[in-house]
């Protein structure tokens, strides 16, 4: 296994496992922007290949094992401060994802991990966050952040395992095709304590 910068050429890919990552949300989310019989995948493919935003080939790495993709994340530094102000403009499930970020700006932000299914268990993931905590210290940062649902039990044992604690929660906002409700925990490890 080997990881690499994601390239524009990755979108499809990156669409399919950040929608693994997001429990179904993005795609949710690209549905209600698809026009013109477009798919949201290739909704979702289209903002992948994007240069810039979140959701960007940019921020992401992916692993590669035998020439093929097995899994990405996607991760960057938030801004510092972290602007609320067209909070509502943003989608009903998406607020509460929002102001969970608020709460660490200028962290090292993991805004989405994800292994294809025929990968899992061999140590993508741990590949993954050991390339985000050596990208956060690069960049000056001193803390990773990342959001999960608490329903979410094999995630959120997996990020206890690797150190990061649960600094805050809001409730989750369903949207169609959401599997489960609770809370979004926001978990945070210090990098200085490492």
């Amino acid at each position: 296994m080997r990881l690499r910068d994601a390239t524009r050429a990755d979108a499809r890919d990156l669409a399919y496992l950040i929608n693994l990552a997001g429990e179904g949300l993005p795609e949710f989310l690209w549905g209600q922007m698809a026009e013109g019989g477009a798919s949201p995948l290739e909704v979702g493919a289209q903002r992948a290949g994007r240069e810039e935003g979140g959701f960007s080939y940019r921020h992401a790495r992916v692993c590669i094992e035998r020439g093929r993709i097995v899994g990405m994340i996607i991760a960057y530094r938030l801004p510092d401060p972290y602007d609320l102000e067209d909070l509502d403009e943003a989608p009903a499930p998406v607020q509460p994802l929002l102001r969970l970020e608020a709460q660490v700006p200028g962290s090292w932000y993991i805004n989405g991990i994800a292994t294809v299914p025929a990968a899992r268990r061999k140590g993508v993931g741990r590949l993954l966050m050991a390339q985000a905590e050596a990208s956060a210290i690069g960049a000056g940062c001193h803390e990773l952040s990342l959001i999960v649902a608490e329903e979410n039990h094999t995630a959120c044992a997996i990020y206890h395992r690797l150190g990061f604690r649960e600094i805050a929660s809001l409730p989750l906002v369903s949207w169609p095709g959401c599997s489960h409700g609770g809370r979004w925990l926001l978990m945070t490890r210090d990098l200085e304590a490492r």
